[in-house]
């Protein structure tokens, strides 16, 4: 049961990241909105961990 789920996670996120590099935007204007992304969810996190 766990490792369908999984599957379907890891294809899910797959999918994100194909779309996301696919998206009609330049290369430049999807890598900076990724990277504010990853910014924003590691400061979440840091923030959850202090608390």
């Amino acid at each position: 049961m766990f490792g369908h789920a999984r599957t379907a996670v890891k294809f899910f996120v797959y999918g994100l990241l194909v779309g996301l590099f696919f998206a009609p935007r330049s290369g430049a204007e999807t890598r900076a909105q990724a990277v504010d992304c990853v910014v924003g969810a590691v400061k979440k996190v840091m923030g959850a961990a202090s608390n």
